[in-house]
């Protein structure tokens, strides 16, 4: 298997919107359980005409949750390499990404942890913090999506199911 990329490049402000709607994403049923149960709460409190200091502690603390995708800084927390065009070359043994400075980068699939595949893109993680972007729109072919996709999860780094 040999698969090369099309060039591709993303800007800090696109990884900054991708990384929160992931957020918004995963937290998803968090955010509507605290809802549900902060209105439930407020509703008591209104009906036994009382006031409780801990609703304005939880309601600071789903502030706080919702409002942290804001301190996302992906051009503080990646090598200024992430933003720069390339492409990848992928085969059996290596994950290889060529940058347009001359910078490459080889990985062998044991450096990755997990690969998560959104429509759009692939977060292959090497850590839980840092990753590498690729996205599905520099695979030439659906076949080589396809080839790719079933490479990892014979490498058990991604679940297609």
């Amino acid at each position: 298997m040999y698969i090369k990329t099309k060039s591709f490049q993303i800007t800090p402000k696109e990884l900054g919107a991708l990384l929160t709607v992931d957020y918004y994403r995963r937290m998803k049923f968090f955010f509507i359980l605290f809802a549900i149960l902060l209105v439930i709460n407020i509703v008591v409190s209104v009906l036994q005409n009382r006031f409780d200091w801990w609703l304005i502690y939880s309601v600071g603390l789903g502030a706080y949750f919702v409002s942290l995708p804001l301190f996302f800084q992906p051009r503080k927390r990646n090598s200024t390499l992430n933003f720069q065009n390339r492409y990848c070359e992928i085969d059996e043994n290596f994950f290889a990404m060529f940058y347009e400075d001359g910078s490459i980068v080889k990985l062998n699939y044991s450096h990755f942890m997990q690969v998560i595949k959104k429509a759009d893109y692939y977060f292959l993680y090497m850590t839980k913090a840092q990753f590498h972007y690729l996205p599905v729109a520099a695979f030439e072919s659906e076949k080589d999506i396809h080839r790719f996709d079933l490479f990892l999860q014979s490498k058990q780094l991604i679940k297609i199911w």
